[in-house]
């Protein structure tokens, strides 16, 4: 092979990846719910998470995962945290979590210990560093499984809200974590989002119906008595009225601090990738 051809063949392709990498910026919103995702992919894509490069080869998370449509039916109830106005703050569910097939990392403590300080004794691992390595780690694993999932013909979204309600601690239950989490253990990091996109739509246009109005985030909400006073990770609760969107639109409807929410018809969530964003890229020199 002649140096003209070996540069040709190096740039082969190239426009095809630039491609999948701008597909993968954008979440999507809406799945189709009538196709399944053959096994086969699944385990490709979880050999994929299961393998992807850490720190020292240390397991800094475990995966959990579901492709059954009751459960992801059940967890898609827990994840709130798309805000939808921040004054007066109001929230949806992130409905990329509702997807064909749902992959979530939880960070955790490893077995091993292969970091060590400048005296050269080995770092515990519930130092900062040792939890800045998982999520880098989650990080890495979840940008090769975006790739990989848009190289199949994939739509994918990623998902950081995994909250309760009523402080019920739903995704540690649900995962069996509760004791491994309050101890210091894990932490439930990102999740990802692997399906078909619904055909005829576009990617931020959703099905949900249920609007929180009263909190901006997912962070410690409540449907409870507005008195309740208890914490959870520090952080104080916040009183939500959870409404529906298909009997309310067009409605003003108060919320438990009596701030007026306008409801709208349609859970559009396109507030972020629709505008550009500056990242430097600096030569060192």
């Amino acid at each position: 092979m002649n140096r003209e051809t070996r540069i040709k063949h190096m740039f082969y392709g190239w426009d095809n990846e630039m491609d999948i990498i701008r597909d993968i910026q954008k979440c999507q919103r809406n799945w189709d719910h009538t196709k399944e995702i053959h096994p086969e992919l699944i385990d490709y894509l979880l050999w994929i998470a299961q393998n992807s490069p850490s720190k020292q080869h240390e397991a800094y998370y475990d995966i959990y995962w579901s492709a059954d449509r009751d459960v992801l039916n059940e967890l898609s109830e827990y994840t709130w945290g798309c805000t939808h106005s921040r004054n007066p703050p109001s929230t949806w569910q992130n409905s990329q979590m509702n997807a064909n097939l749902y992959i979530l990392f939880v960070a955790k403590e490893p077995e091993t210990k292969l970091n060590c300080n400048a005296d050269g004794t080995l770092k515990e691992n519930n130092v900062a560093a040792r939890w800045e390595n998982a999520y880098v780690s989650i990080g890495i694993a979840l940008g090769l499984l975006l790739r990989n999932a848009a190289a199949l013909g994939f739509a994918s979204g990623c998902n950081k809200s995994h909250g309760d309600l009523n402080g019920d601690w739903f995704w540690e239950k649900k995962l069996g974590i509760l004791d491994d989490v309050k101890a210091g253990r894990k932490k439930i990091a990102y999740g990802i989002g692997i399906g078909f996109p619904q055909e005829g739509k576009q990617r931020w246009e959703s099905d949900q119906t249920k609007l929180a109005i009263g909190a901006g985030n997912g962070s410690n909400l409540t449907t409870e008595d507005l008195e309740k006073n208890q914490e959870k990770n520090n952080k104080p609760f916040r009183k939500i009225k959870i409404v529906d969107i298909a009997t309310h639109a067009g409605k003003t409807v108060k919320d438990p601090y009596g701030e007026e929410h306008e409801i709208p018809d349609v859970a559009n969530i396109k507030i972020n990738t629709m505008r550009k964003r500056q990242i430097n890229c600096t030569e060192i020199k």
